[in-house]
């Protein structure tokens, strides 16, 4: 699930933060028509353990 997306505020990309498992990511990204859109692409990703919100304190 899509928790938060936004641009960074040099607007030099983006941010997408998503409540799922460790093969999640993987998932969305093949199944989602966005991430086949000339220019898009995914340059990491990152596991985090969240402090607020879903899945937080």
């Amino acid at each position: 699930m899509l928790v938060a997306a936004g641009p960074w505020a040099d607007d030099s990309g983006a941010v997408l933060v998503l409540d799922t498992d460790r093969p999640g990511p993987e998932r969305i990204v093949a199944a989602d028509p966005y991430f086949r859109t000339p220019g898009v692409r995914v340059s990491g990703v990152r596991e985090c353990t969240p402090g607020v919100g879903p899945g937080g304190a």
